[in-house]
């Protein structure tokens, strides 16, 4: 994978062959977060209902972590500013009044116009701004130094054994086309940089700030993500995080561990959290000390969202498998 600094905690990228379980560190219950085992690097993982996911951590080169702080005013300005800057105070930790959390969303497409896409927080359709030039440029080159490896992957992903989508819900049957597409091309074009859907990969940018009062373990929203998270570029701008992540060493194991991960300015990581739990956590901090992250997923319309909505679970799992051993 190109365009990121990746440091020696990194393996191999592509070295599907390499990737094996590794040998199961038991977490015993009560143990507290600082007893929980770093979420392993580059390590095939498994998920709820088999489902496999590897986690691959970075860092942003230095000289382009400071461009994309040079030339996007939301990563310095004032917090009076937000607002104006497109983005809007939001909640998810009710019991913590203090705790200040803005988002905002943006896609990454070559086209500086607005792109009709869904909301990654609520599902309804707007007019999706651009994100500034330098946000943009960035997953621009990342789906353009990558294509080899998306290719293969959009390959393999055709290659799955066929299947046809699962039958659409009553309301929705003269919402959309009737005609029948095939899942494995749905999905295969999603990640195809020549497919039809278009620059979609990492083209939904969701911007997140936190400050204020803290979240701790005790508080974190244990959550999968939505489908568009199926391949997942997060990106520390500023601050700290803590990334809890539910995970297996094996397939058939049910029961589930937890590891953490100590995010810092400037680490990446890519993975696939629909795939598999995780919270975050978050320290006590000032407006000047705040955390800023990226979330680049996958940029859904409606109709893309509905067909996904009908891919059966065997093909997502086979799906994850494909992504996984690609990271």
């Amino acid at each position: 994978w190109f365009h990121l600094k990746l440091g020696p905690r990194i393996s191999s990228m592509g070295q599907s062959s390499s990737k094996k379980p590794t040998q199961d560190t038991t977490v015993t219950a009560g143990s507290t977060p600082s007893e929980f085992p770093t979420t392993p690097h580059g390590t095939l993982m498994y998920g709820e209902l088999s489902r496999a996911c590897t986690v691959m951590f970075g860092n942003l080169d230095a000289d382009l972590h400071k461009h994309l702080l040079d030339e996007t005013a939301a990563f310095t300005c004032a917090e009076g500013r937000m607002v104006e800057l497109g983005f809007a105070k939001c909640v998810d930790y009710p019991s913590l009044p203090d705790h200040v959390y803005y988002e905002g969303y943006f896609h990454s497409s070559r086209d500086s116009r607005p792109v009709e896409s869904l909301n990654p927080r609520n599902g309804r359709p707007f007019n999706k701004p651009p994100a500034p030039k330098a946000l943009r440029a960035m997953y621009i080159a990342f789906r353009e130094k990558n294509k080899a490896i998306l290719s293969e992957m959009a390959r393999k992903i055709l290659e799955l054994p066929q299947a046809t989508l699962l039958p659409r819900e009553c309301h929705l049957e003269e919402q959309y086309e009737t005609q029948e597409v095939d899942p494995r091309k749905i999905i295969a074009d999603m990640f195809s940089p020549e497919g039809s859907a278009g620059e979609i990969l990492c083209g939904d940018l969701a911007i997140q700030v936190h400050c204020g009062t803290g979240v701790d373990y005790d508080h974190v929203a244990w959550h999968r993500d939505s489908i568009n998270s199926m391949f997942h570029f997060a990106t520390s701008i500023r601050g700290k995080r803590d990334l809890y992540s539910s995970l297996s060493h094996h397939p058939e194991n049910s029961k589930q561990q937890i590891f953490v991960e100590r995010n810092e300015t400037p680490n990446i990581n890519i993975t696939s959290p629909v795939f598999f739990k995780h919270a975050v956590s978050f320290p006590e901090q000032s407006w000047e000390d705040r955390t800023v992250d990226i979330q680049a997923r996958f940029l859904l319309t409606s109709e893309l969202l509905n067909n996904l909505a009908r891919v059966s679970n065997e093909v997502k799992t086979q799906v994850s498998h494909i992504v996984a051993e690609a990271l």
